[in-house]
Order: C-alpha cells, then structure tokens, then sequence
C-alpha cells in the first residue's frame, strides 16, 4: 500500500491507491479543512504535493498557476502512489484569536432569573441515613432508600452505580450525615450525587452553533460566572452549514465522527475551565445545553438525513433527559443533560433558548422581531398572543465563506471600511489593531463595505462593478473584476472583493430580509409596527446597523428600536441551568410557536426576488 506523508505533522500513513487525499488525512488524524463537506466546491482543503504524485480531478476551482505549482485540492485527489504532502490549514491560523474577539452577552436584569427562582433541576439538601445495626437485616442501600424516600417523599429511587460504588464509606465517614444531590421525575427520585463533606456546587451551560461553541462554568449556589470559553466548533472541517453536514453525515461512522467533534469541542473547553479554575469534573452536576435542531442530533449521535427530506421531520422536539455519562461529557457522568427543545426542521432550541433573553418571555403586549443573524438564520416575531417563527438559509457570506478573501471575525480580518467619495480609496479597521496587517474581510467589514460602494457608485443596485474607469481600485480582467481595499504588494496578494462576493452577500441579506417579510405579511403586518428589533448571534455584536439597513439587510426603523443581545442562547441557558421555572418557561414559549416553512409559503419566492437589489426593488422600504 502506498505511503502518504503529511506535512508539517511529518504524519505517514499507509493509503489504498485510489483513495482520496482528504480521507487518508482523516486516517493519519491530520486536520484538513472541508467546509463544503468534500464536494470541491469551497477549495478551503488546497495541499500542496512536494513529491509523488496524485490523480487531481480540477473541476475549475484551482487556477492553472497553482496546479503547475503542485497544489491539488484533498478532496477531489486520490492516491497513486507514495506521495508527501503539505497541508495548508487556514482554520488554524483563525483560531488562535478567536475567543478574544467576541463580545460577551447582554444580560437584562429585568429577565434574569430572581433569587426566589434560583431552583435549579437537580438540587441538593441535607440527609442523615441510620447507621447500621447488627440484627436489622438491612444492607446500606436499603437504608439509605428508606432515608431519601422519607426525606423526599417520593415514592422510589434510582441510584447509580456510580454513587453506589462509593455508599458504604460515605455512610460510615460522618455517622450516615451527608449532601444528597438529585432531581425528580414525578414520585421518582434520580440521585446524582452524595457526599459526606460538603462540596462545590457546579453547573455548565453550553451553545452549540453551527460555527462556534461557547462553554460556561457556572457557581450554582452563588449564581456567578465562574469562567467562559469560546471555540470553534470542530465539524467545521466537515460542512460549513447544517446542510452540508446532514450530507456529508451519510453512515454510522460519518455520524458518530460528527458526534466525536462535537463532544470533543465542549469536553475540551470543559477541561481547559476547570483545570484553569482549580475545580473537579465531579462537581459539575447540572449540564443545560442549547443548540439548532441539527447540531442537537449529531451533539447526541442522531441520524439527521430527514431533516431535509420531506416532509422535513427531526428525530425529537423535546429531548428526554439524559445522563452526561450517557451523552458522554466530562462532568459528574450521573448529571442530568437538560437540552433546550426543538420548534422545527431548522428552528431549533437555540432559538427558543435565545428568546428567554428577550420581552417574549416576559408576556408582554409590544410586537418584537427577534433574528439571529449566520448561516442560519432564525427568526421569531410576536408578543403575548403569537409567536411566528421561521429560518432561512442565508450562507456562510456573513461569517466569510464563500467569499474570496473571506475570513471570520478574528484577527486580521477588516471589520469596518470608509471610501473616499471621489476615488473610492478605502481606510479601513482591523480586529486586533491596525498595526495587524490584514488577512481578509469579515462579515461585517463586507457590509461595510458594500453600503459605501453602492452609496459612492462603486456598484449598481446589482452589486455590479462601475468599469467605465472612474475608480482605479478597480481591476477588470475581461469578464471578471476586482476592487483592492488593500492592494496587493510582493508576495502578499492584499484584500480585494469580486462581484461573486457581491452576489454572495446579496443572497445572504436577500434571505434574511425577506423571510423578515414574510413572517410579517403571513399576519398582515409591516416593519413599521415592530416595538423591538433583538438581533443575536456572536455575529450580530459587529454590525453596523446604519450600513446592514443601507444594504437591506435590516429593516429601516429607528435605531432606537434595535437591541443587541450577543449570545442570546447560551445567555438562556445559563436561565435553564440555575432556574427550573424559567426552564419550564422555555417549553411553554416553544410550545407557543408556530413554524412557519418557507419552501411552502405561498409569496415568500417573491419577496426574495425582490430583495435581490440593493437595498430593495421596493426602495419606498428604505427612504429615509
């Protein structure tokens, strides 16, 4: 069998010939980035062969120049013979920064949960357990039932052998005196821990996004945030989107390496908070996770191929309760995982998490728009006696795919762009400073920098290029044609944008603006009668609402009416984490909501059509 050599790993493998490069690289363990879930379609999996040789089957996505200088794309070369190859993971380069550029959640006093409301799932209270005696025939798990029946009232238990292991020495340590730890279903009591010494009470709420995850550690005795982690999510490298994920999840292995890279994400994070903050794994014994509907089947290892067949149906809306030894995390394994319920196909319990942040739940009469704005996005719309949700695809131009010099929001990446009105030359910020030289456009730089570029002529209403020669950023090479904001010098290609990209980012604000619409005419309604606008996401921290209503990305209303609430999901699961009422609040707004699909709704195909302009064909919608 051939042997492939990775490079910079200095990783051999052995490979059968014919297999793909990107499936050898996933043998060795070496990390190559398939956003587009091995379909050649993103060109983000681009090695370089150094020696050997390789059957590369180019379908137009790698120029000429790189392929006569060994580079191939993993995913669509296969194995030869002996050949050694260097990766070139961009992904690693946009990790580094990442949890330091993103803003923390705004949490409202008003909603978060009172002291009165601070009864967690699984709780704890004081037991005493009758010591043995000789002739009384029973076994330390008999007494100790008879004590936790009595002290609980219920009407039977369930023990684990995890804690039954310990019993006999925690009965005897402080004369049958400890700290019982458990939750109730019904008459069931399900003990978690016990204890004899007093220990931390601890709580981890999870997000788990499509792109990132973010962990918190959570004091639940004193309600404080212990410490936070963000970090990319590691099925990135599997799909950019949930769709390309469902796809590229095709078997029980595919799965179950899907499952592995979710686990692995929040484990890690995990870890690296407790290690960091000198607390034990044992101590966390309530777990509350919120996440979409598709990220919720492959967090759990559920098949999710029907979640884009018709009729569109997830394997569960509301997850059962699980052990966090069952689901395979990190913390007390006897620990109840409380997963935040599913609304539909791809409204998911991110969504409903996320609206706990908001005047939703707290019965109010004012109409709010609630959107979370990324490669999915999700949107709810109502008050006090409807509640419409629905999501689109927007694609990944928000978080820098699919575009040329794409790049999320880390360093290096342009995150604001000022144009000259008569040269179009740009100024422009960096995230981690100026003196950072810039790697590529984030996704709000390129709003940003579209809202200039049709305000100064740069582009028509079609995202189309002015190539009459006004503006010298503008290079045109027959029929296609780029605008520099950072002109190429050397060997550093500088930072420029493609109509393609244009096109790209107007499809993505075209779906967010018109499922916006649609969700609002389904009721007769306009933007007009929107009390609240909350935009969420980690993405929605850096726009510029004055540039995304340029655009049409968001409705022209008074800027007093947006609300920026970061990271509404894991907010809410921090609410479902320390508050059983606020997460029984949860079930009864995702029971409240009705799912709107917008594949089936009549109009919605107009409306996005007409919102393929810049900002609208309809530009009565955006007159100042």
């Amino acid at each position: 069998m051939p042997n492939i050599t990775f490079l910079p790993d200095n990783i051999t493998v052995n490979a059968q010939e014919g297999a793909l490069l990107s499936e050898a690289a996933q043998a060795a363990g070496v990390s190559v980035s398939l956003p587009c879930a091995g379909h050649g379609m993103c060109g983000k999996c681009l090695v370089c062969v150094e020696s050997g040789e390789v059957d590369f089957q180019n379908n137009g996505k790698l120029p000429g120049e790189l392929t006569r200088e060994g580079y191939v794309l993993a995913c669509r070369s296969r194995v030869k013979g002996d050949a050694c190859v260097r990766v070139a993971n961009r992904l690693e380069e946009e990790k580094g920064s990442f949890s330091d550029t993103m803003n923390h959640v705004d949490i409202e006093g008003a909603l978060f949960p009172k002291e009165e409301d601070l009864k967690p799932y699984c709780r704890k209270v004081s037991l005493r357990v009758p010591q043995a005696e000789m002739l009384d025939g029973l076994g330390d798990y008999d007494r100790f039932e008879k004590a936790v029946l009595a002290e609980l009232g219920a009407e039977r238990i369930v023990l684990p052998l995890f804690v039954l292991r310990t019993l006999p020495d925690v009965l005897r340590e402080k004369e049958g005196g400890g700290v019982l730890w458990f939750y109730r279903e019904g008459s069931t009591a399900h003990v978690v821990d016990f204890s004899a010494e007093e220990r931390r009470d601890l709580g981890v709420c999870v997000d788990i996004g499509t792109t990132t995850v973010a962990v918190r550690v959570v004091d639940m005795e004193k309600n404080t945030t212990l410490g936070e982690r963000t970090a990319y999510n590691a099925q990135i490298e599997r799909g950019m989107d949930v769709i390309s994920r469902i796809s590229y999840a095709k078997n029980a292995e595919r799965i179950a390496e899907l499952r592995d890279r979710a686990l692995q994400t929040v484990n890690d994070s995990i870890r690296a908070l407790t290690e960091e903050l000198g607390l034990l794994g044992r101590d966390i014994r309530n777990v509350s996770v919120a996440a979409n509907t598709t990220m919720t089947q492959l967090f759990l290892g559920i098949v999710p191929e029907y979640i884009r067949l018709e009729p569109y149906t997830p394997a569960v809306f509301s997850v059962p309760v699980y052990s966090a030894g069952e689901v395979g995390l990190v913390v007390n394994p006897c620990a109840p995982v409380l997963i935040a319920p599913n609304v539909g196909s791809y409204v998911g319990g991110d969504i409903t998490s996320g609206i706990l942040c908001t005047d939703f739940a707290k019965d109010a009469e004012e109409i709010s728009l609630f959107i979370d704005i990324g490669t999915n996005g999700e949107i709810v719309f109502g008050n006090n006696e409807f509640l419409l949700a629905c999501a689109c695809s927007a694609g990944p131009a928000f978080e820098g795919g699919g575009i040329e010099c794409g790049m999320r929001a880390s360093e290096g990446a342009i995150e604001t762009v000022a144009l000259d009105a008569d040269t179009a030359v740009a100024s422009y910020t960096v995230i981690g400073g100026n003196a950072v030289r810039a790697k590529g456009i984030c996704g709000s730089g390129l709003i940003s920098l579209a809202a200039q570029m049709l305000k100064i002529g740069v582009i028509d209403q079609r995202g189309k290029f002015d190539r009459s020669g006004r503006f010298s950023g503008i290079q045109v090479d027959g029929k296609k044609a780029r605008y520099y904001i950072v002109p190429g010098e050397g060997m550093y290609p500088g930072v420029y944008i493609t109509e393609m990209d244009i096109d790209n980012l107007i499809r993505a604000k075209a779906a967010i603006f018109s499922a916006c619409r649609t969700l609002l005419k389904s009721v007769d309604m306009e933007f007009d009668c929107i009390d609240k606008l909350y935009i969420a996401g980690g993405f929605g921290r850096y726009i510029d609402v004055e540039r995304a209503k340029e655009i049409g990305l968001l409705p022209n209303i008074p800027a007093e009416r947006f609300a920026f609430i970061g990271n509404a999901s894991l907010a809410g699961a921090h609410f479902a984490l320390v508050s059983e009422k606020h997460r029984q609040t949860e079930y009864g707004l995702a029971n409240r909501m009705t799912y709107i699909d917008l594949s089936t709704e009549p109009g919605y195909m107009d409306e996005y059509v007409s919102a393929m302009f810049l900002p609208h064909t309809d530009e009565r919608l955006f007159q100042k």
